[in-house]
């Protein structure tokens, strides 16, 4: 009886192991849905390779180094997460640096507008007598 104990633990161990890649997978699917902008594939792709590594570590029963690259894939989700939020701000401050560009002719050609208005105005109110 004392010979089966460890197995279970093991068998238990291996079910924790198995839910933690499961949830990190579908972690990935989130992760895809948020790049918008394609930045960070690369970074995905490592990450699902990580992954791919971490199921087969589990069934060659070599849980610590599963936990070893599970772990390391908690910081790469980290970094990507990280790097699409750089992203989506670079793209939000293009946005905004382009609309500012055009409120900024837009005021230069108001601008030059009034002046040659106001040019007009004054040569025709010194030829009337």
């Amino acid at each position: 009886m004392l010979g089966a104990f460890p197995r279970i633990a093991a068998a238990g161990e291996e079910d924790d192991l198995q839910r933690q890649i499961d949830t990190q997978r579908a972690s990935v699917a989130d992760l895809e849905r948020l790049d918008e902008l394609k930045g960070v594939t690369d970074e995905i792709a490592l990450l699902k390779t990580w992954l791919d590594e971490a199921w087969n570590l589990r069934a060659k029963h070599e849980y610590d180094q599963v936990r070893e690259v599970l772990d390391r894939s908690l910081k790469q989700e980290d970094l990507i997460r990280t790097k699409i939020a750089v992203s989506k701000l670079r793209a939000q401050v293009q946005k905004r640096e382009a609309a500012l560009q055009d409120v900024r002719a837009k005021i230069a050609r108001t601008r030059k507008t009034l002046q040659e208005t106001a040019a007009k105005k004054k040569a025709l109110e010194g030829s009337t007598p």
